[in-house]
C-alpha cells in the first residue's frame, strides 16, 4: 500500500455523490496517490483534495513526499473497525504488527521483527505516539480518536533516530479544535465483544479547546479453557479474553496567531487473559489438535496487565514566515505483568509458568527548528531521552515438577555410574561406551527413573544405588521395621517422607524432598535494572532545484548510555525447607555492566516531477538500533552462578550484544496510470548488519530454555506495489502487494532443546503478500449503504527459520499461508448523525498456528503454538452530534 490512499477523496458538487465518493475514498484499502493539478473540462466537477502528512518531520503534500511512507487515516480506521496496530497491517505492504500479548507485542518491517523479551534491548522499528517514542511494552495501544497512522519503511534514522533501522510507526491522535461535536459508539459481536467508544470536543473559550475521548474493548476467550487445577490461585482465563481501556484528554491554548500550547493526558490499563498456550505433548488437552475447541493452561494466576499513563506538553510556534520551532516533553510511566503458561498442560508435575513484572518510565524531550522557502526547506533539533527499567522475571513450577527435574538428576548420576563400571569391566574409556549399552543396562534394572514420588520406582532406583540396605538398617534400628526388612514400594510408601530425607542427608542433596510437600510452588526469579540515556542531533536539508527536481540529505549523531544489571534470587522454597538451592538457575549475585553505542546515519535522496500524473524518486539511507544487554543472559556461570571473567583482560566478561546497522537502496513511483488506476511503486534491496532476533536456547549445563539474543546478518531484497481502480462513482477496487527475498546468515547457537545448530545460511524462495478490496455503494433512500470486502493473502515465510526442531516442522499447517476474508456493510442517514454496520472477519474460518513455544520440550517433554481466531462477526452503532 502506498502513501495516501484513505485520505484523500474526490468531493462532487452533489451531496449525494459527495459524500458517498468522501467515504468509498477512505475506505479503499490501497494507498491513493493523487495531484491537485487543474482538470480537464470533462472533469471540471471534480475537485481533489491530497493528505499533508509530516513523515519527514514538516508538513507536506503526500504525493511530493520523495520516500516510502503509507497513511491510514481516521476514516478508514473507524470504517474498518480497527482498534489496535494489528488491525490496520493488512492495508500496508511489508508491515506486521503481532496480536497477541498486550505488552509484549512487537513490530515487523519487511520481514524484521524485534524481539520483545528483554528490557535492555530496544526494537528495529521505532513507535510514537504524538511524536513521542513509545519504549517496548508502550507500543501497543489503541486508536482511541485517531487522526492517522503513518508507516514508514526503510532506514529513519536521520529524522527519528535509534531504532528506526528498519522504518517508523507513527501515531497521531486528534487535537482539540475550535468546534463543538462528539460521538458515541457500540460495537457488539462474537465471543460477547462490547465496545464502546466516545469523544467530546469543546472550545472552551474563543482561543481554548478541550477534547476527551475513550474506548472500551471487552471480549471473552474463543478457546475453552478446561483446566482443573489443585493449585492454589485463581483459574487461568479463556484464549483470548480481553479487557482493555483507554482515556485520553488534551487541552489546546492557541495562544496567538503564531503559538499554540497543548497539554494531554493518556491513560490506558489492560487486565486479561495472556497468551494462551495450546499444549501440543501426550500429556496436552488435545495431544496433536491445536485447532480445537477446548486447552488447558492451569497457570496460577495466568494475566496480563498493563497501568500506563503519560503527560505531553507540546509547544509550536512561528517566528514569522520561514522560521518555526515545536518543542515537546513527556513522561510516561507504566507497570506490566504478564504471567502466562510455559508447558501448554495440566499436568502438576509438568508445569512451568513465566511472569514478566516491568516497573518502568520514560521521559522524552525534542526540539525541532524548521525553515521553509519555496525553494528550501530546513528541518533540524535535538533529541535527549531518559528511561529507567524495572523488571522482574518469575520463573515458577511446583514442587512436584521439581521432583521430576531431581528424578532427572539422579537419573544423571546413576547412568554416569552404570557406563564407568561397563567401562572398567571390559577395559576402555568411559567416553567409548556406546550410549546404547548404557540403555540397555539401565533398562536392565528398571531405569531411568521418571518420578521420585513413584514409590515403585523409587524403590528400584534405592536397590541399584546400593543404598537400600543402609536405609533399611536406620528404619530397623529406630523400631519402624523389623530387621532384615527388603526395601519395597510398600515400605516406601508406609514411611512417607523418611526414604527421601535419609537419602537427601546422605548425599547431601537437599533438593530431594518426599511427596508431603506436593502441591506447592517453586520460583526463581531474573531481576534486571536498567538506566539507559539517548541523545540525538539531527540535520536535514531539502533543495527544490527546479519545479520539478528536489534534492534532499540529512546526518543524525545518535548515542546511547545503557547501565544495566543482573541477579537471580535463591527460591522462596528454601524458607520451607532448608537447604534447598535453585534447580532451574543458580541464585547469582547483582551484578552490573555498563556501555555505550554511537553511530551517525544519514540519507541522500532526490523526486522528480515528470509530470502531473507521474512521479519518481530515489534514496539511500542508514539506520541504527542500538546495542544492549540480554536480561535472562548474564555475564554468570550456568553451573554455579561463579562471575565469568574474559581469559584475555581478566575482567569481568562483555556479554552486550552488538548493535544493529542497516543500508537500504530505494527506488520508487507514484502516479496515475491510463488516467484513472493510482499507483505507487518501490523496489528496495536493505543490507542488516547484526541483526538481534530472540531465539529458545539451551546451553549445555542450563538446565532450562531460555529467550537469548543471536545476531544475524540478512539481505533482503523486494518490491511493494498497490493500485487503486475508482471505476466509478459509486465503485472502486483496490490491490496492495509485496514480494521478498531474504538470505539469512546466522552465528552458532543452541536451539531449545540443547542441539547446537552451527553457524550457516538460509535463502528463501520469493515471499509475498496481497491484500484485494472493493468497495461499492448501491443507491438506498434515506442515507447511504457502504458494501465494503478485503482479501488478504500471506505466504508462509517459516521455511528461513533457523534451528526449529523437528516437532516444530510437524506443528499442523505451520506451513500453509494464510489467507483471510472480511466484509464490512453499513448505512448512515442523510444527516450523517446515525450509522449502523454490519460486519464479519475471517468469514472462510481459516484457523492457522501462530507463535511456537519449546521451552519446556527438552526437561518436560511439552511444546506449545498459539491459534488464531476463526469466524467472527458483529454490529456496530454509531451516533454523532
Amino acid at each position: 500500500m502506498s502513501d495516501g490512499n484513505y485520505n484523500s477523496r474526490l468531493i462532487f458538487q452533489h451531496r449525494k455523490n459527495r459524500i458517498a465518493q468522501a467515504i468509498i475514498s477512505s475506505l479503499i484499502l490501497t494507498p491513493l496517490w493523487l495531484h491537485a493539478a487543474e482538470q480537464s473540462s470533462n472533469e471540471a466537477e471534480q475537485e481533489i483534495e491530497v493528505l499533508e502528512v509530516t513523515a519527514q518531520k514538516r508538513v507536506q503534500n503526500i504525493m511530493k513526499v520523495p520516500v516510502t511512507v503509507d497513511s491510514i487515516s481516521n476514516e478508514e480506521i473507524k470504517q474498518s473497525g480497527s482498534v489496535m496496530l494489528a488491525d490496520i497491517d493488512k492495508f500496508i505492504p511489508g508491515f506486521d504488527f503481532s496480536d497477541g500479548d498486550v505488552t509484549q507485542a512487537g513490530v515487523t518491517m519487511r520481514g524484521v521483527s524485534s524481539p520483545n523479551i528483554s528490557v535492555g534491548g530496544d526494537p528495529s522499528t521505532a513507535t510514537f505516539f504524538d511524536g513521542v517514542y513509545m519504549p517496548r511494552a508502550a507500543q501497543n495501544v489503541l486508536f482511541s480518536d485517531m487522526q492517522r497512522v503513518e508507516v514508514l519503511k526503510g532506514p529513519q534514522g536521520t529524522l527519528f533516530g535509534k531504532n528506526a533501522a528498519m522504518g517508523v510507526v507513527n501515531m497521531i491522535p486528534n487535537a482539540p479544535e475550535d468546534d463543538n461535536t462528539g460521538f458515541i459508539k457500540g460495537s457488539f459481536g462474537t465471543d460477547n465483544l462490547q465496545r464502546i467508544e466516545g469523544m467530546w470536543n469543546v472550545a472552551l473559550s474563543d482561543d481554548v479547546y478541550l477534547r476527551v475521548n475513550g474506548l472500551s474493548n471487552m471480549q471473552d476467550g474463543y478457546i475453552k479453557n478446561v483446566a482443573n487445577s489443585n493449585l492454589p490461585g485463581k483459574k487461568a482465563k479463556d484464549a483470548g479474553q480481553k479487557d482493555h481501556q483507554a482515556l485520553r484528554a488534551a487541552l489546546k491554548w492557541q495562544v496567538s496567531s503564531s503559538t499554540d500550547l497543548q497539554l494531554s493526558y493518556d491513560w490506558d490499563q489492560v487486565e486479561q487473559a495472556p497468551g494462551a498456550a495450546i499444549g501440543l505433548s501426550p500429556y496436552a488437552e488435545n495431544p496433536t489438535d491445536p485447532f480445537a475447541d477446548t486447552f488447558a493452561n492451569d497457570v496460577v494466576n495466568g494475566n496480563e496487565s498493563r497501568d500506563m499513563s503519560a503527560v505531553t506538553v507540546k509547544l509550536n510556534h512561528e517566528f514569522d514566515d520561514h522560521w518555526s520551532m515545536m518543542l515537546i516533553s513527556s513522561k510516561r510511566e507504566w507497570q506490566t505483568t504478564n504471567r502466562i503458561d510455559e508447558d501448554g498442560t495440566q499436568d502438576v508435575t509438568r508445569y512451568l509458568d513465566t511472569d514478566n513484572q516491568e516497573d518502568s518510565d520514560i521521559f522524552y524531550n525534542e526540539l525541532q527548528i524548521n525553515y521553509n522557502t519555496n525553494n528550501f526547506n530546513y528541518v533540524g533539533g535535538l533529541t535527549y531521552s531518559k528511561e529507567d527499567v524495572h523488571q522482574t522475571t518469575f520463573i515458577s513450577t511446583t514442587t512436584d515438577t521439581a521432583a521430576r527435574l531431581v528424578s532427572g538428576q539422579l537419573n544423571d548420576q546413576i547412568a554416569a555410574g552404570v557406563r564407568q563400571e561397563f567401562a572398567n569391566s571390559v577395559g576402555v574409556a568411559p567416553e567409548n561406551v556406546p550410549q546404547e549399552t548404557v540403555d540397555y543396562l539401565l533398562g536392565l534394572y528398571g531405569l531411568p527413573l521418571e518420578h521420585i514420588w513413584d514409590a515403585d520406582q523409587w524403590a528400584t532406583t534405592l536397590n541399584v544405588m546400593g543404598v537400600a540396605g543402609d536405609i533399611m538398617n536406620y528404619l530397623a534400628a529406630i523400631g519402624a521395621v523389623p530387621p532384615g526388612t527388603p526395601l519395597t514400594a510398600d515400605i516406601v510408601a508406609l514411611t512417607g517422607d523418611a526414604t527421601y530425607d535419609i537419602v537427601a542427608q546422605q548425599l547431601g542433596i537437599a533438593e530431594i524432598f518426599g511427596p508431603s510437600y506436593a502441591g506447592q510452588m517453586w520460583s526463581e526469579n531474573f531481576i534486571n535494572t536498567g538506566d539507559f540515556t539517548s541523545y540525538g542531533v539531527y540535520s536535514d536539508f531539502d533543495f527544490q532545484i527546479t519545479d520539478q527536481w528536489n534534492v534532499f540529505f540529512g546526518l543524525r549523531y545518535s548515542k546511547d548510555e545503557k547501565d544495566f544489571s543482573w541477579q537471580v534470587s535463591q527460591t522462596q522454597f528454601a524458607q520451607v525447607r532448608p537447604g534447598v538451592g535453585n534447580i532451574l538457575f543458580p541464585a547469582r549475585e547483582q551484578l552490573e555492566q555498563s556501555k555505550s553505542w554511537s553511530k551517525t546515519t544519514g540519507r541522500l535522496g532526490t523526486g522528480y516531477i515528470i509530470n502531473d500524473d507521474h512521479m519518481v524518486f530515489a534514496s539511500i539511507a542508514t539506520g541504527y538500533k542500538a546495542g544492549g544487554f540480554d536480561s535472562l543472559n548474564s555475564p554468570h556461570s550456568e553451573s554455579d552462578g561463579s562471575i565469568l571473567l574474559d581469559p584475555a583482560t581478566g575482567q569481568v566478561l562483555d556479554v552486550s550484544f552488538a548493535p544493529e546497522e542497516s543500508l537500504n537502496y530505494e527506488i520508487g513511483y507514484k502516479g496515475v496510470l491510463f488516467e484513472e488506476i493510482v499507483t505507487t511503486l518501490s523496489l528496495f534491496h536493505n543490507v542488516l548488519d547484526d541483526r538481534q532476533v530472540s531465539k529458545n536456547s539451551k546451553p549445555p549445563e542450563q538446565a532450562q530454555a531460555l529467550p537469548t539474543i543471536v545476531n544475524e546478518d540478512m539481505v533482503i531484497d523486494g518490491f511493494e506495489l498497490s493500485m487503486n481502480w475508482q471505476m466509478t462513482d459509486t465503485f472502486s477496487t483496490g490491490f496492495v502487494t509485496e514480494v521478498r527475498n531474504v538470505d539469512v546468515e546466522t552465528e552458532a547457537f543452541y536451539n531449545d532443546v540443547g542441539t547446537l545448530i552451527e553457524a550457516g545460511t538460509a535463502k528463501s524462495d520469493t515471499n509475498s503478500s496481497y491484500t484485494l478490496v472493493a468497495d461499492w455503494m448501491p443507491a438506498v433512500s434515506e442515507g447511504f449503504a457502504i458494501v465494503h470486502l478485503d482479501y488478504v493473502f500471506r505466504e508462509n515465510g517459516r521455511g528461513l527459520e533457523i534451528g526449529n526442531d523437528e516437532w516444530v516442522n510437524s506443528i499442523p499447517h505451520y506451513f500453509d499461508d494464510t489467507k483471510l476474508l472480511n466484509a464490512r456493510i453499513s448505512w448512515i442517514s442523510d444527516d450523517e448523525s446515525l450509522e449502523i454496520g454490519l460486519w464479519g472477519k475471517n468469514l472462510l474460518d481459516n484457523r492457522y498456528p501462530g507463535t511456537v513455544g519449546g521451552r519446556t520440550k527438552d526437561v518436560l517433554g511439552t511444546g506449545t503454538t498459539s491459534v488464531n481466531k476463526g469466524l467472527e462477526a458483529g454490529i456496530d452503532v454509531k451516533y454523532m452530534f
